[in-house]
């Protein structure tokens, strides 16, 4: 089997366990989720699997339209690319609904919280770059990939924590884990 079709099963197997739990709509945000999984050594978006369309919530359920596919989603694509540049193995990233709950749990040396206010005007203004800004930011100051980023949001920009680690079932456990925090 080559490596495109083992990402595809691996990020499908993910999908189905996110899916499968009763409560995983609870970290379902407004902009809904995309989970994505990069082939080794990926540096382009086309080179990360994701969920077309996204996951999304319907009466209290988890859904989505098509099943995983290279180039679906350029938003947590630029995620795991920025987060590939400094650890070869963070190959895989979701983005969930930020509760304080969650964030007031994680681990301080495994999480970056992100301010955008603090983000330069010049960066700001270059299109697709804050995702890019802020894992570079979460790597200097943690001198490493964190396994949570926390993004504050902005004026029309949602709050959102991001998982991020080695393939898309670890991601997916992780996530799940977090639903113990919310009250």
């Amino acid at each position: 089997m080559d490596e495109r079709t083992e990402v595809l099963l691996k990020l499908k197997e993910a999908v189905d366990l996110f899916v499968s739990n009763d409560k995983s709509y609870l970290l379902i945000p407004e902009i809904r989720t995309n989970l994505g999984y990069a082939l080794n050594g990926a540096e382009k978006a086309d080179e990360v699997a994701a969920i077309p369309g996204r996951l999304t919530v319907a009466f209290n359920k988890v859904i989505y339209c098509l099943p995983p596919a290279f180039g679906a989603s350029d938003h947590i694509a630029r995620v795991i690319i920025t987060a590939l540049r400094y650890d070869k193995s963070k190959r895989s990233a979701i983005n969930l609904k930020y509760y304080e709950e969650i964030v007031k749990n994680l681990p301080s040396n495994e999480t970056f919280v992100f301010d955008r206010k603090l983000e330069p005007e010049e960066s700001r203004k270059t299109e697709h770059h804050t995702m890019n800004f802020m894992i570079d930011s979460a790597y200097k100051a943690l001198n490493k990939v964190p396994q949570y980023v926390v993004d504050l949001g902005d004026i029309g920009k949602e709050p959102t924590i991001y998982v991020i680690d080695v393939d898309p079932v670890v991601v997916v456990e992780k996530s799940l884990k977090l639903l113990d925090f919310i009250s």
